[in-house]
């Protein structure tokens, strides 16, 4: 059973920094100002006028208008006349949807917490107790003689950002016996 802790971590930290390595690079890769526009479009599900687009990526309206006008062209975007006025967003396709997972800005909180907690000696391992929704995770914390204090400082860390983390820390053999009367039911994901 160890091995496969073992592998799902080393998945999991893996997938983190392979995201962060993309991320990186394509900052390096492309202009500041598209990666602005292309972050406030991604992530917005409304229509938007070029003002409104040129506040939020804090990018000068001319820079902004030939950027939508070349991301209207690569089929990123629709551009639809309404009045007088331009409204811009994002096409359903194959091409935004990879652009949405990889300028995606949803923090993930648990990977922080597992990062900053599972590198304790004392920890053994941390489960995610059901399903992770968006912005909210419960986690169990498995080990002997568990430092709470540098748990509850890492969870502080994520809290701050919003993300609504509980944590429960047991021992190996708490974890078992709650296991064995059925209070531990349901999904569970080895994240460490």
């Amino acid at each position: 059973m160890k091995g496969n802790f073992r592998k799902e971590k080393v998945i999991n930290i893996s997938t983190i920094l392979l995201s962060m390595v993309r991320k990186e690079m394509l900052h390096s890769l492309i202009d500041a100002k598209k990666i602005a526009i292309l972050e406030v479009l991604l992530n917005s599900h409304e229509e938007m006028f070029l003002k409104e687009i040129s506040q939020k990526s804090k990018v000068p309206m001319a820079s902004a208008f030939r950027i939508l006008q070349d991301m209207v062209g690569q089929g990123l975007l629709n551009k639809r006349k309404w009045k007088t006025s331009t409204i811009y967003n994002c096409v359903q396709n194959e091409k935004t949807d990879v652009l949405k997972e990889l300028f995606s800005n949803e923090y993930d909180g648990v990977a922080e917490f597992v990062q900053a907690v599972g590198i304790l000696p004392e920890v053994q391992s941390i489960l995610l107790h059901g399903t992770q929704r968006k912005g909210k995770a419960n986690l169990l914390v498995i080990g002997e003689n568990l430092d709470t204090s540098k748990m509850e400082e890492a969870s502080q860390r994520v809290r701050e950002k919003g993300f609504d983390l509980t944590y429960l820390p047991v021992t190996r053999k708490q974890y078992d016996q709650m296991a064995k009367m059925g209070l531990y039911q349901g999904e569970k994901k080895v994240l460490k």
